[in-house]
């Protein structure tokens, strides 16, 4: 018996959500574990903010996403849903989190997502981005 993949569907009277990476519905179907994971941000080992700039936090904490996947035997690939918290919401941020993401974080499918802007993170002074996942095998 094979496992069915998880589906990624973007209906064609919604617009197309590409450009912006990420997919309107993930179908995960019976059969598959479920992982959800907290929150990950640009911590170094110690802890400790790796950045100020949000450039560089961006590309960290999606390094601190993939490792924290790969520690469970998952990829990227098989994230299919995610949540990303950035503080100061500006379009120039959003922009370079599509930019970066779109270097760093390659993918088949586009995972559903949501950007949930805010004043403050509880992770760390300065933390400006904070990725939560949930992932399907």
């Amino acid at each position: 018996m094979t496992q069915e993949n998880n589906r990624f569907i973007n209906p064609k009277k919604l617009f197309n959500p590409k450009y912006n990476g990420f997919s309107h519905i993930v179908k995960v179907p019976e059969g598959k574990e479920m992982y959800f994971f907290s929150g990950q941000w640009a911590s170094n080992l110690e802890g400790k903010l790796f950045s100020e700039n949000f450039e560089d936090q961006v590309k960290q904490t999606v390094l601190n996403v993939k490792t924290a996947l790969e520690s469970v035997g998952l990829s990227i690939d098989d994230v299919v849903k995610q949540t990303v918290y950035i503080v100061d919401f500006t379009i120039q941020k959003k922009q370079m989190l599509i930019d970066v993401g779109s270097k760093e974080w390659r993918v088949k499918s586009f995972p559903a997502s949501t950007i949930v802007p805010l004043p403050l993170l509880a992770t760390a002074p300065n933390c400006q981005i904070e990725i939560e996942i949930i992932a399907a095998k």
